[in-house]
């Protein structure tokens, strides 16, 4: 009889017991109130698209930015990185030489995408720091900072859904918007 209520304890008590909540860090990220500002997952899908999009690419998107058609490319990332490559830094720093160009006005948003490996949070974060490093590139490079806003879409966001390496890798990147 006194196992019996050991073992009814013990599975009450894991029963009742929850699991401990774990918070997503963002590590090397500015908490403070200025930077959390600056990201907005709220109300993404009822934006306005600036009416300089002229049309889309595999690598980016074209937009008229001071009366020329200029293609703002995509930086994309190795697997479960945040870093840019030397490659990608060059890709970034030419998409800040022509997005200084825009008009006053004009909200720059970085949305940063994952693969579909990882937990859904781990992906926001991941995408969060993908953004932020992109940001953080086209400031150095003379982008208003107060221009820019980032996003993060996780794994949500995908441009590709097949099952392959050549897909996943599509699907890690960094967008350029401009919007109203």
């Amino acid at each position: 009889m006194k196992k019996l209520s050991i073992y009814t304890f013990l599975v009450a008590a894991v029963l009742f017991t929850g699991c401990s909540q774990k918070e997503v860090e963002v590590s090397g990220a500015d908490n403070s109130e200025s930077a959390l500002n600056n990201i907005d997952n709220s109300n993404i899908q009822n934006e306005v698209v600036n009416d300089s999009l002229v049309e889309s690419s595999d690598n980016g998107y074209y937009y008229m930015i001071n009366g020329k058609k200029e293609l703002i490319q995509n930086i994309y990332f190795g697997f479960d990185k945040y870093s840019l490559t030397t490659e990608m830094k060059n890709v970034a720093k030419e998409n800040a030489s022509k997005l200084s160009g825009v008009q006053a006005g004009t909200t720059i948003k970085v949305e940063g995408n994952c693969d579909e490996w990882g937990t859904d949070e781990y992906n926001y974060a991941l995408g969060l720091k993908r953004a932020k490093i992109v940001k953080d590139t086209l400031v150095m490079d003379g982008v208003d900072e107060n221009a820019i806003k980032v996003v993060s879409f996780g794994e949500s966001n995908p441009v590709c859904t097949e099952k392959n390496s050549t897909c996943w890798q599509k699907n890690r990147r960094s967008e350029h918007k401009l919007v109203k």
